[in-house]
């Protein structure tokens, strides 16, 4: 299981990967993401990266979006 630090890193690299330049609200995302004192969106982040259109995620990055739905809700 992935530590809550360990966590917004990757959910940061998703976002950076699948909606940095693609998404005018990535930045306001990963500052979201990246402050402990906030709940992490993980299902907005799904959902934005789903509107923006994107490739089929990789094996490891469903895996790491299971443990993520899991910690995060």
């Amino acid at each position: 299981m992935l530590t809550d630090l360990q966590a917004r890193a990757a959910l940061t690299a998703l976002i950076e990967k699948y909606l940095r330049g693609r998404d005018p609200d990535a930045g306001l995302l990963i500052d979201i993401v990246q402050d402990p004192s906030r709940q992490v969106p993980i299902r907005g982040v799904l959902e934005d990266i789903g509107r923006c259109g994107h490739v089929p995620f990789t094996q490891q990055e469903l895996a790491l979006i299971d443990d993520l739905l899991s910690m995060y809700g």
